[in-house]
């Protein structure tokens, strides 16, 4: 039977260089999923933006229309943009206010140019520029 022997003069990498080569591979590989992870979340926190805080003090339906006492208690100026009742986008023709309305301010929001009848719940919602929104129910 044939026996094999390693070569005695084979040379191979010292122990010492193949740590520090363990080492630099490490470091490589942190230092992508670093860069990874901070550029992922840097992007996201950066693109929020805030947005305003409405609320409904008082709100009547007659047949002319509803009338929505609106307050921003937020801390940013807020333009209305548009009105739902009842998911139908209400013409901006036919709502009553659509100049800024400054932090802590209460408006009055005129929504006509429908007949509304009497006894029927609706949905009223009112959105600005910004994208902040509320949401209440009126009953006629």
């Amino acid at each position: 039977m044939r026996t094999f022997r390693l070569k005695q003069n084979k040379k191979g990498v010292s122990p010492i260089i193949a740590t520090l080569l363990l080492i630099v591979i490490a470091v490589a590989a942190a230092v992508v999923v670093y860069a990874f992870v901070s550029g992922f979340i840097g992007q996201t926190t950066t693109t929020t933006h805030a947005q305003g805080t409405l609320e409904v003090q008082a709100i009547s339906v007659n047949s002319t229309g509803i009338y929505a006492y609106v307050q921003n208690t937020g801390s940013q100026t807020e333009t209305f943009n548009a009105a739902y009742v009842d998911n139908t986008l209400i013409s901006t023709t036919n709502i009553g206010l659509l100049t800024p309305l400054s932090p802590q301010q209460t408006a009055l929001i005129c929504i006509n140019g429908t007949t509304w009848a009497n006894g029927i719940s609706h949905d009223v919602k009112i959105i600005c520029n910004d994208g902040t929104s509320v949401v209440t129910n009126a009953v006629s």
